[in-house]
């Protein structure tokens, strides 16, 4: 069986704007959410986002 991980990462969040940008131990949140979905059995993850700046943190990181 195989799976594809999806990862939803809004920039305009109402409650904690650019969320996925704010960094946890020198990491971004996305960028640690990214890396440990890798670490499953998933054929594919991916980063879904309506936002430039999340997409070009994405591939800065090599996601």
């Amino acid at each position: 069986m195989t799976y594809t991980v999806v990862i939803p990462a809004r920039y305009a969040s109402s409650r904690l704007p650019a969320k996925p940008l704010r960094e946890i131990a020198g990491q971004m949140l996305v960028e640690r959410v990214y890396r440990q979905a890798c670490l499953s059995k998933a054929a594919r993850v991916l980063v879904a986002t309506d936002d430039e700046r999340i997409v070009s943190a994405v591939k800065a990181f090599g996601g």
